[in-house]
């Protein structure tokens, strides 16, 4: 086998001794340098493989909060418009409450119901008057008096017109 080397492999130049490796050791320093290659390569992709899902949660959290902010501004907006229709409406509300008020005047009101409609105030024999104050007296026990004081006072009526 020497035979077959070439003869800069075979001599080592300088002032160490030759060296000798058998085939057998050759063999399992490269397998062991294999493993540790393929570990360290190993290594080296879990590390990148962390290092970008680190990036993309980064970017996602980036991404949502950006999200937020759209939908907060956008409701802020329509808030904005709804308070400046509001105001409009509002004060178009007031122009026509002030314009009814210049243009309401009794006399005005008067003489267009008897010109235009032909009405005319009603004589004393058309006047009928009715008497209101009873009604409302009993409308405002009734309102008065809870229903538990409803019951005893039927009660003791109840007793009463038994006596």
């Amino acid at each position: 086998m020497p035979a077959k080397r070439k003869p800069r492999e075979y001599y080592e130049y300088g002032s160490a001794a030759r060296k000798y490796e058998t085939y057998e050791t050759k063999n399992n320093i490269s397998k062991r340098s294999k493993q540790a290659k393929t570990k360290v390569q190993a290594k080296r992709k879990l590390a990148n493989m962390s290092t970008v899902v680190v990036i993309l949660c980064f970017f996602a959290m980036a991404m949502i909060i950006t999200y937020r902010y759209n939908l907060i501004s956008e409701k802020n907006l329509n808030s904005q418009k709804l308070k400046k229709e509001l105001e409009e409406v509002e004060s178009a509300l007031i122009t026509s409450q002030i314009d009814v008020e210049q243009n309401t005047d009794v006399s005005q009101i008067e003489a267009y119901a008897k010109q235009q409609l032909g009405m005319q105030k009603p004589d004393k024999n058309q006047t009928i008057y009715v008497n209101t104050t009873n009604g409302i007296q009993k409308l405002e026990i009734e309102e008065t008096t809870s229903g538990i004081e409803n019951i005893l006072s039927q009660i003791v009526e109840a007793i009463k017109n038994i006596f």
